[in-house]
């Protein structure tokens, strides 16, 4: 367990940890952005202690999840450009410039739009590892359009109703429709999911946003899948078949990805198999 540190910014006050491996392997760094409505610690705390590649690790809570909040104190719409913006922030504020990025589903999408921005600016590529990132779960955009307004859907019944068990249920048919139904594994994702439950909802219409600005600028997502030069992509077995598919494409395309399928595993894939995961991660980033 590592102390929390906050970090105020503009429109956000951003909890962090920041963890040291003095076995590490390296003197590297790396980011570890998690996926909707689950803290970062929450998140990577069970792969934290397989990690062998990086000295630090710094796993922020992005902005409506965990223990941070927009300025004004209220839970409030987000997009994946301010998200973007406000790790970008962090990073400034703790002084790192070279690091790796492990990224789970929003974090993924999150993960992606920084690698791009940075490119933009002239800076070097950040190597990835990334768990089924929202934005690369369909070839086709427009399908993947029609995909997210099941989420926009979820969203709306936590909004609308306040139904959190309604909303996070109809979420989890919707990332996870093949996933086999163990009254304590739903038990344990919903009570993750409404820990901040209008912060997970604003966090999955931030995803659909920023999908249907893919959709109307088709160039834009092929313009972040360009940029990234190194990227490990896992998707679980019991994932959509049309998931896999295009990772399988993605893999095949771009000669520094790779993918691979953890058996057994939904879109709860870095709560269900963190170990196995860690190992394949450490093998990734000890080749540069």
């Amino acid at each position: 367990m590592s102390d929390v540190f906050y970090l105020s910014l503009p429109n956000a006050d951003i909890a962090y940890r920041l963890y040291e491996n003095p076995n590490a392997d390296t003197d590297r760094a790396c980011l570890l952005l998690h996926g909707a409505g689950v803290a970062g610690e929450i998140t990577f705390s069970p792969m934290l202690p397989f990690f062998t590649q990086w000295r630090w690790m710094l796993v922020p809570d992005l902005k409506g999840m965990g223990e941070s909040f927009h300025q004004h104190g209220k839970e409030g719409a987000v997009s994946i450009a301010e998200l973007t913006e406000e790790v970008d922030g962090l990073l400034t504020h703790v002084k790192w410039d070279a690091f790796d990025i492990v990224a789970y589903s929003l974090g993924g999408l999150v993960a992606l739009n920084l690698n791009y921005q940075r490119r933009l600016k002239g800076k070097s590529n950040v190597k990835m590892a990334l768990l089924e990132p929202a934005s690369l779960d369909r070839e086709d955009l427009s399908t993947l359009m029609d995909v997210r307004q099941k989420y926009r859907h979820a969203s709306q019944l936590i909004h609308d109703t306040g139904d959190v068990e309604l909303g996070v249920a109809s979420f989890m048919d919707g990332v996870s429709p093949n996933r086999r139904k163990h009254p304590v594994a739903e038990a344990t994702t919903q009570s993750r999911l409404a820990h901040r439950p209008f912060g997970f909802a604003y966090a999955l219409d931030a995803v659909t946003d920023h999908v249907e600005i893919m959709a109307n600028q088709p160039k834009l997502r092929d313009a972040m899948i360009g940029v990234s030069e190194q990227v490990f992509l896992f998707s679980g077995e019991l994932s959509h078949d049309a998931l896999k598919q295009h990772y399988e494409l993605l893999s095949m395309k771009n000669d520094a990805w790779q993918h691979k399928t953890m058996s057994a595993c939904d879109h709860s894939l870095p709560f269900q198999k963190p170990r196995q995961i860690a190992n394949h991660i450490n093998k990734w980033f000890s080749v540069n």
